[in-house]
């Protein structure tokens, strides 16, 4: 659930000294995050005596963070130490407080709150012909689920990757498939609704959200076994992983 196995496996770690990062990347700060790091590298650099292993740490973060530029959410958590033993960085779509520490152990407390306050997520979108599952923890999509109904042998299939079904050659086919769609559409989306059951056990979710047009949603959520948490009639089957996250969080 949300980050317990994580926080788990960090307060056990015993190793080398953690350098542990929690900064602020929402768009008002989003260029501000290099001055946090160049500010508290000084402090730490001053207060320690392995000053090596600190630069080392430093570096590897800046360069992580470097990386993933472009993806920036609203905060960077992340847990370094000099010899590539811990080498973790998370992009959050869920705010935290400008903190570095360097230490024996790795400071966790402000990810043992964000866990307490985003339980896991299922978040399924649906449409007409296909439908997304994702599994999101303290906002991070962890795992994105992509399905596609075929018609003609009445099963969802799952793909690797976003996909496309490709258009029907004519306003008249476009028509008669989905009124064949409409047609079966309870039986589609409780074979749907079994495999989101499925996962809802074996992802450990705390909280399912539904998003989609009126009648996928509803046909959905009739089928499911245990009601989802929240429901939002609107058409996001095209968007991005972080649009999504933007909207439920």
């Amino acid at each position: 659930m949300g980050f317990q196995e994580d926080i788990s496996r960090l307060k056990q770690y015993s190793g080398e000294p953690v350098l542990s990062v929690y900064l602020s990347t929402t768009p008002d700060k989003r260029n501000q995050w290099q001055t946090v790091l160049r500010n508290e590298r000084k402090r730490i650099l001053s207060e320690h005596e392995n000053q090596t292993a600190i630069e080392t740490c430093f570096d590897a973060v800046e360069r992580a963070i470097q990386e993933h530029r472009t993806q920036l959410l609203r905060s960077v958590v992340a847990f370094f130490t000099d010899d590539g033993q811990l080498k973790e960085l998370h992009l959050l779509q869920v705010d935290v407080t400008d903190e570095v520490s360097y230490g024996p152990k790795a400071n966790v407390n402000q990810l043992e709150v964000l866990d307490h306050q985003f339980p896991r997520t299922g978040i399924v979108l649906t449409h007409l012909d296909s439908a997304t599952i994702l599994d999101v923890r303290v906002g991070e999509v962890e795992s994105r689920r992509d399905y596609q109904l075929d018609l003609d042998t009445g099963q969802w299939r799952r793909y690797q990757g976003r996909s496309a079904r490709q258009g029907a050659s004519s306003s008249s086919q476009s028509d008669d498939f989905q009124a064949r769609v409409n047609q079966q559409a309870e039986r589609f989306y409780r074979d749907l609704a079994s495999e989101i059951d499925t996962l809802r056990q074996t992802q450990d979710w705390e909280r399912l959200i539904l998003i989609g047009e009126r009648s996928q949603a509803s046909y959905l959520e009739q089928a499911l076994k245990a009601k989802p948490d929240q429901v939002i009639h609107k058409n996001l089957s095209q968007a991005s992983n972080q649009q999504l996250l933007q909207h439920v969080f």
